[in-house]
């Protein structure tokens, strides 16, 4: 295998078609048989395999990636109501938090059987953008459209299940504003929940609290993902590999910027209520902090999930150093070669946006 040379690829912005065509024929020299070897060892064959499975789903259908955004989100939906049922009543903290990994763990189950996706795996890519293998625009986008899909089939979850009644009794309602909002606010959360005034420390506190636990959760989500790859094919232990990380996810209460838009709409539908009866007599509720929950989590957990896959990415590209070099030069390969396409073929790129002008005219 070639030796690695680590440097960043130029933008193609910068480069004439006469630099990219010979930077691809340069790139096409390059011997990419051992990507393709049945003899690569697991941890290496669920690098490969990730690397290229989320490498190919930035380009699907914007359609495809917001449906399985919002699968997903329905499936969070699903797993965090049945946590909610079976652990408000329990005192122990302990097994209340065994039994929140197991049941959210589920939500794969449901994924690998009926699909989905969330935005937390692809950012395991991210650090591929930095080296310039493709746009970030191509990766961002992507993301958006996962993210939002996220976002709305929790929230199509949640306001069915509040119109349904789903949140009755004081007990219920209380695990849901204290243990799915309140208790991930941290300072503010207590200080929201006692009616005390919240300070610019608190603020700042809770800001670094979810931004240091988003990290850690996106550590284990990315290893998830490889891991459940490594194993060749391998459903019932791609599962179980998925299974067990996940649950030290659930069980850790590490922030996740999906997940956490269950406990988002929650407080969001409690504000447009407003006849919320706690059970606990020493819990105020607050309609305030449906939005201070979106600023001082939602956002710092995106930021610590982005930050938490560019760490393990680095370690684990490091760690897989040499298949790493060739995957990001066979990426890049095909990144040039789609980009002078079009620079060739310009035509192309009108008649798409032409079908799409065309498109919306007819629709109206």
């Amino acid at each position: 295998m070639e030796g690695t040379k680590k440097r960043f690829f130029r933008s193609t912005k910068k480069l004439t078609d006469e630099e990219l065509r010979d930077e691809i024929h340069e790139l096409e020299k390059v011997d990419y048989t051992p990507l393709y070897s049945k003899d690569i060892a697991y941890h290496n064959y669920g690098y490969i395999h990730t690397f290229r499975v989320i490498s190919d789903g930035l380009r699907q259908n914007w359609l495809k990636q917001l449906m399985g955004g919002l699968l997903a989100g329905i499936w969070i939906g699903f797993a965090y109501t049945a946590v909610v049922y079976s652990t408000y009543a329990i005192s122990n903290p302990s097994i209340a938090k065994l039994l929140t990994g197991l049941l959210f763990a589920g939500v794969i189950l449901m994924i690998s059987f009926l699909g989905g996706g969330f935005v937390t795996a692809h950012m395991w890519y991210n650090r591929t953008m930095f080296k310039k293998v493709e746009r970030w625009s191509i990766f961002l986008k992507a993301c958006a459209w996962v993210y939002l899909g996220n976002i709305l089939g929790i929230g199509i979850f949640v306001s069915i299940l509040y119109l349904a009644d789903g949140f009755a009794g004081s007990e219920v309602i209380t695990k849901v504003y204290d243990g799915f909002g309140l208790h991930k606010l941290y300072n503010v959360g207590h200080k929201l929940g006692s009616g005390e005034a919240i300070t610019g420390s608190d603020i700042g506190k809770t800001i670094s609290l979810v931004f240091a636990s988003a990290i850690l959760c996106n550590f284990l989500i990315c290893l998830a993902t490889q891991g459940a790859k490594s194993t060749k094919g391998n459903t019932v232990a791609s599962m179980i590999m998925y299974l067990l990380i996940l649950m030290f996810f659930a069980i850790g209460g590490y922030q996740h910027s999906v997940a956490n838009w269950y406990g988002a709409w929650s407080l969001i539908f409690m504000a447009i209520d407003g006849n919320i009866v706690l059970g606990s007599n020493d819990l105020i509720f607050n309609a305030n902090a449906a939005w201070l929950f979106i600023l001082l989590n939602i956002i710092p957990a995106i930021a610590g999930n982005f930050v938490g896959a560019l760490i393990i990415g680095l370690f684990m590209g490091w760690f897989n150093i040499d298949y790493d070099t060739l995957l990001l030069k066979e990426a890049r390969l095909k990144f040039l070669t789609e980009i002078l396409y079009l620079r060739e073929h310009p035509n192309a790129n009108q008649r798409k946006a032409r079908f799409k002008s065309n498109k919306k005219r007819t629709s109206k």
